[in-house]
């Protein structure tokens, strides 16, 4: 590998992403079916036909998956291009059975809810060949800023009033324009990625999608298994939970770029299931007063799910020789169609008359099952997320490493396997990272880092790196 990649290696880890500074609105625009379904779905579901509108969608909006990835098989990429029109435009005209402009029957509402799941979906994954050809960090920075604007549009949705509502039937619209400039300006990888998955079963182990499958069906019940709430006063539920949403966005991207930190996802997921389950437990018993406010907790933590489940199958598919679309479209599934059955689950034991204790034992069994199933394990060893786990010092090379770690290691007589396990440290490693690449396991490259701090006398990776930055006087 020549000093040039290296150099490219260490500044992906520390620089905002190159195409990124200069903002091009084009990569924001994954927020507008995001914006959309929930400003149609969730205004719908306010009104004649109930909770009834969100599993229409949501199950729709799995079938419009499915469809699309049975598309993309028989026409290849020329399906993301020819579908992406008509998909807006069937956005736009659900709009108008969705939002009440014209008064019309139920039956016409819950068609209106499926033709939007669909044209969601296609809208959807016309994205996903975009973000699986980005580095991870850029992936990041789009995601999440498209959550920070599509959030700051809902909130200007929710605060008017018909006719101005209106505008969102030309929203969809919007979304085939913003992504033609976006494939014009996507930024190109600084390194070309190691292509770890094979095949889509490789790229996600059935257990991470069960996990990511109870996550959404909690999300599901949740709104519910609560009788008779109240969303008033609607301006500050939806002022605190945008807001919120937001500032949630914005604090991911500055820890990551600005902090330069590393995102550990398996603690966001647990955090996501530990949330929503406890507000799924309350939920049943209390007043309702409180359970708007309650609902706004659950509606940030599906805020949260989508973006970092996003973000995942960006980095799978930019690292698979699978189509970006069964990716995406499989995935998606697996978060859309449980969210479906949890609203139809969480209606009938709502009518129960131990509603409370029913809901209490599905809420522990489920926070349970996704906590073991999206645990470290699943997510490390697929090599998930590696391509945030490598933190270089300033301007330092992989090079200028290799050669102050072996300087270093022969003067405090480490031997030959510590200094290549410090080399990979001062990388920015995993220790699972590290096992894996020279073939010993964990507990040795624990044991490895003990040994090499105790002769270096340093206490942490921090102090060992200062060491290695500032000329090996100790």
């Amino acid at each position: 590998m020549g000093a040039s990649e290296h150099e490219a290696q260490g500044q992906l880890q520390n620089d905002w992403p190159v195409e990124f500074t200069h903002f091009q609105w084009a990569y924001f625009g994954l927020a507008i079916p995001q914006v959309w379904s929930f400003e149609a779905v969730h205004q719908a579901a306010l009104g004649q036909a109930g909770a009834r509108v969100p599993l229409v969608f949501f199950v729709a909006l799995s079938i419009g998956m499915l469809l699309f990835i049975v598309l993309h098989h028989v026409a290849g990429d020329r399906a993301n291009a020819v579908l992406g029109a008509p998909a807006s435009i069937l956005m736009a005209a659900s709009t108008v059975p969705l939002l009440g402009i014209v008064q019309l029957p139920e039956p016409a509402i819950l068609a209106g809810a499926a033709a939007g799941g669909v044209a969601t979906a296609l809208s959807y994954l016309s994205w996903a060949p975009l973000y699986a050809k980005m580095d991870l960090r850029d992936a990041v920075a789009c995601t999440f800023g498209a959550m920070f604007f599509g959030c700051a549009a809902k909130l200007a949705f929710d605060l008017l009033v018909l006719p101005w509502t209106c505008l969102l039937i030309a929203l969809p619209l919007v979304s085939p324009l913003l992504l033609s400039k976006a494939r014009t300006i996507v930024p190109a990888p600084r390194v070309a990625p190691q292509l770890y998955f094979q095949s889509a079963k490789e790229a996600f182990p059935l257990v991470i999608l069960l996990g990511v499958a109870v996550c959404s069906f909690i999300i599901g019940m949740a709104s519910t298994v609560a009788i008779a709430p109240s969303y008033t006063p609607r301006w500050q539920l939806s002022l605190v939970q945008h807001g919120v949403e937001m500032c949630a966005a914005l604090m991911v991207i500055w820890w990551v770029f600005s902090f330069r930190g590393k995102l550990h996802y398996t603690n966001m997921w647990r955090a996501i299931v530990i949330i929503v389950a406890t507000a799924l437990l309350f939920l049943p018993n209390i007043g309702p007063d409180f359970v708007g406010w309650v609902l706004v907790l659950v509606a940030v933590d599906q805020s949260l799910l989508v973006a970092v489940m996003w973000t995942m199958l960006a980095d799978v598919s930019h690292h698979s020789k699978v189509s970006p679309s069964t990716v995406f479209g499989c995935a998606w599934v697996a978060y859309a169609l449980p969210v479906a059955v949890g609203n139809g689950v969480g209606s009938v034991v709502a009518a129960q008359a131990n509603a409370s204790f029913l809901v209490a034992l599905l809420s522990y069994v489920l926070t349970v099952t996704a906590i073991l199933t999206l645990n470290d394990r699943n997510f490390i060893e697929g090599r998930l997320f590696r391509d945030l786990d490598t933190a270089v010092p300033g301007q330092v090379t992989f090079e200028s490493i290799d050669e102050k770690c072996a300087e270093i290691g022969t003067a405090h007589k480490l031997t030959k396997r510590e200094i290549e396990v410090m080399k990979l440290l001062c990388k920015g490693r995993s220790k699972s990272y590290i096992a894996e690449t020279l073939f010993i396991s964990e507990n040795t490259v624990r044991s490895h880092a003990r040994h090499i701090y105790q002769k270096l006398n340093v206490h942490s990776k921090q102090e060992m790196m200062d060491l290695l930055t500032g000329g090996g006087d100790r």
